[in-house]
Formats: C-alpha cells, sequence, structure tokens
C-alpha cells in the first residue's frame, strides 16, 4: 500500500505527458485524491510496513500527519489551479512537476531507509529548480539556480552525516538504529542541510526570491512540500530516532534568531509574496525552535502547528494570487478596495491570517501556546520571550498585508478575471479549516486554556 501511495503521483505525472495538455490538472486533482484516500486507510494501522526489494517504508503516527497534510493541501492548490492557470499553455508543465514533487514528499516521509529519504530529498530540490525557473525567463532562471545551488549544497553537507551515523550505528535503516546516540558534529552536518531547505537564516535567501513562481508553485514550496520536508526530517532523524550526545542550543537560538530577522524584514517589505515568504522563513524558526527543545509538549505544538501553518499559509498565498490576478502588481501599496469588493476572499485571507499568528480558537494557537509553555517548563524564559515577539511581528506584518489590501479605500477597481470563483472557494476551504480545526481541539482539550 505504501509503495502504491508514493508510486501513483509518479504514474500520474507521466500519464499527463500522453493526454491533451487541457486534461492535466483533472488528472493531476484525481491522483492526488486518490492519494489522500488512500492514505486514510492507514489510520487504523500507523505502524504500516511495506517492503520493496529490500527497501522498507513505513507508516507511522509522524509519517502519517504529514503525508495526509501535505497531501490536502497539495489538493485544493491543483483545484485553485484550475482558475488560476485558465488562460496559460504551461498548465500541463505544472500538472507534471507538481506531481513528482508531491511523490517525493511521500517518499521522503515513508521512507526507512537513510539513502532512499535521500533520493527522494534530492528529486525534490530537482522539481523545486523546474518551478521556480517555470516560465524560463533569465531572471527566472537565476532565482532557481541559486535556490538549488543552496539547497543541493545543503543536502550534500546533509548526506556526509548520513555517513557517519552509518559508521556510528553500521546501519541504514531508521528503525534499526533508533535510540543510538551521536555526536553533536553530526546533528550540525544534518542541520545544514535542514536549514538550506527549510530557508532558516543565513541560508533563508533563496525562498523569498523564489516567490518570482506562479502562486501554485509557490503554495507547494511553502505550504506542502519542500520547505516543510527539513522540519520532518529534523523530527523523524532527531526526535522519532537518535539521540544526541552534546549541547546543541546554539541550533534552537539560530532559528529563534532566523524567526525574529524574517519577521522584521516582512515588517518593511512592500512585494506581497515576499512578505508571506519572509513569514514562512519566520515560522519555520519557530517550528525549528520548538523541535530543538526535545520537550513533549513542545513537539505536539510543533505538530499542531505544522498543521496550522501548512493550511493557513496555502490560503495567504493563494489569495496573494488572486490579488496578483486582480492588480496586475504585487505592491501592496497599489492594492486596495477589496472588502467590498470581494467579501468572502476577505474572510478567507482573514481566517488563514488569524491561524498564522495564532489567535484563539484557531489551530495556529495551539500550536504555538504549547511551544512556548515548553520553554517555561525548560527554565529557557530568554528563548520564550524571544518567540513571543516573534508571534506580535506576524500579527504586526500579517495586518499590514490586510489593512493595504483589504481595508484601504480606492477608487473603485473593475475586474472580470476568468476562473475566480474556484480561486476563491480554494482560500475559503482553507481558512474554514483553519479554523474547524482549532474548534475540534479545543473541544477535546476542554476550552481554549486546555492546550
Amino acid at each position: 500500500m505504501l509503495f502504491f501511495i508514493i508510486l501513483l503521483p509518479f504514474l500520474g505525472a507521466v500519464l499527463t505527458k500522453f493526454l491533451n495538455r487541457k486534461f492535466s490538472l483533472f488528472i493531476a486533482s484525481l491522483i492526488t485524491f486518490c492519494d489522500l484516500i488512500f492514505i486514510t486507510f492507514l489510520t487504523p494501522n500507523l505502524k504500516t510496513i511495506s517492503k520493496l526489494s529490500g527497501i522498507i517504508f513505513f507508516c507511522d503516527d509522524l509519517s502519517f500527519l504529514f503525508a495526509i497534510t501535505s497531501t490536502l493541501v497539495a489538493l485544493i492548490i491543483f483545484i485553485y489551479s484550475f482558475g488560476y492557470f485558465k488562460n496559460e499553455k504551461e498548465k500541463n508543465i505544472f500538472s507534471f512537476w507538481a506531481l513528482i514533487f508531491l511523490g517525493s514528499m511521500l517518499g521522503v516521509i515513508f521512507s526507512d531507509n537513510l539513502i532512499s529519504l535521500y533520493l527522494f530529498w534530492e528529486i525534490a530540490g530537482l522539481c523545486s529548480y523546474r518551478l521556480i525557473g517555470f516560465y524560463r525567463e533569465d531572471e527566472h532562471l537565476l532565482k532557481a539556480d541559486k535556490a538549488f545551488m543552496i539547497t543541493a549544497g545543503g543536502a550534500g553537507i546533509m548526506f556526509l552525516s548520513f555517513a557517519y551515523i552509518y559508521i556510528q550505528t553500521e546501519t541504514f535503516s531508521l528503525s534499526e538504529m533508533t535510540g543510538f546516540s551521536v555526536p553533536s558534529y553530526i546533528f550540525l552536518l544534518f542541520f545544514i542541510g535542514v536549514i538550506t531547505k527549510s530557508a532558516t537564516f543565513p541560508l533563508h535567501t533563496w525562498l523569498p526570491d523564489a516567490s518570482i513562481a506562479p502562486t501554485p508553485v509557490t503554495a507547494f514550496l511553502h505550504a506542502a512540500v519542500l520547505v516543510k520536508i527539513g522540519i520532518y526530517g529534523l523530527l523523524r532523524i532527531f526526535w522519532k530516532t537518535l539521540s544526541i550526545d552534546g549541547n546543541i542550543s546554539w541550533a534552537l537560538y539560530l532559528g529563534i534568531i532566523s524567526s525574529l530577522i524574517a519577521g522584521f524584514i516582512a515588517l518593511i517589505e512592500k512585494d506581497f509574496k515576499k512578505i508571506l515568504a519572509y513569514s514562512t522563513v519566520s515560522q519555520l524558526g519557530f517550528l525549528i525552535g520548538g523541535i530543538l527543545l526535545f520537550n513533549e509538549r513542545a513537539i505536539s505544538g510543533v505538530l499542531i502547528f505544522y498543521m496550522a501553518h501548512a493550511l493557513g499559509k496555502c490560503g495567504l498565498f493563494l489569495t496573494a494570487g488572486i490579488m496578483e490576478k486582480i492588480f496586475r502588481t504585487k505592491d501592496i501599496t497599489k492594492m486596495a478596495g477589496i472588502m467590498k469588493k470581494m467579501p468572502e476572499t476577505t474572510i478567507a485571507y482573514f481566517l488563514s491570517m488569524l491561524s498564522v499568528i495564532g489567535i484563539p480558537p484557531f489551530l495556529g494557537f495551539f500550536g504555538k501556546i504549547n511551544i512556548i509553555i515548553a520553554t517555561l517548563e525548560n527554565k529557557m524564559l530568554l528563548a520564550g520571550f524571544l518567540l513571543i515577539i516573534s508571534s506580535v511581528l506576524t500579527l504586526l506584518y500579517l495586518w499590514r498585508t490586510f489593512k493595504y489590501v483589504f481595508i484601504s479605500e480606492k477608487a473603485d477597481i473593475e475586474f472580470d478575471y476568468k476562473g475566480l470563483e474556484i480561486m476563491n472557494i480554494s482560500v475559503l476551504i482553507l481558512g474554514v479549516f483553519s479554523l474547524l480545526l482549532g474548534l475540534i481541539y479545543m473541544f477535546f482539550k476542554g476550552g481554549v486554556f486546555g492546550y
């Protein structure tokens, strides 16, 4: 079952090359929907194992959560793309590479072997290179080259950490090396790979530049696949599998510093998609800081906020894509008047925004508050204070986008963009999910302060 779930997006990508290009998004959506259904069948048995020629794939609670979230977000992005690419010929190229992108993410998530994990990790990097340079113009290709060089270079250093892990444990199997302790220099080598893929300071600059790509691509990068691979790898290898013999608090503070720096940059940026890109860098730093507390409450918060960020940030990016189509610019200071013209889009953006900020009762609140409380449990008051500052910055720069784009008054704008309806429905679904999941979590925990 697991091997088929991984293989299905790759088969779908091949299928898009043989059928008429106008069916490519339909095929991508159908394949992703089928994968989502198959993944839900794994729910009763979160220890599912599949073997193929000695290569083992497995599913536990962590891989299940990442798989179902990534696939759900990917499905909504494909549905949104029916409107976004309505008048563009390149929709089949997006469908092909996005399906491979999704398949590579699933390969990373379900791999039990470090070698197969690395191969799928690099396939994801190749897909990001092609999608960032989607329109094949010189500027786009330069940005794609930059992203590929940084992420591939980091992945090479990460692979060196895998070699040292093998020396220490005499196995590449994650299940067989569980419980081993490794020196901190091995963590350092792996962490370099993580901060390149998950765009953490000082190796974050490629991600804001990647906003030059079409909006469905940037949503894939930020919410569904690429930057979340690093977060998954850190959780899988240094929370679920190995322990570290040494002090790595420096890495925790690097994540928090990255969160703060990106937050301050987002406050002064005018490009809508770049603001959201720096927001992603900031939230990734928040997540990395939470993981490296190695506290059960913190890990719980990280997993909750991972879901909240995937749904919420996807909603924000897809809304930014709608605004870009309407105003023909990414500059938020040249946008206004959307609240009166498009109340449903305003509501969708507002709901996603509140979840990413961490306002109760949205899902993002329960993720962030658990991470912050965990810093107090670990007696790391400075870390907790800085994470609160990061959350305040998120509030400020996202409210700034909402004020300029939705609240500010402007002369009447007239637009008639075909495909807008399905794009609006997609972002509204994401916003509603962010609220509903928060309400469900609150119900089972016994209120806002049940955590």
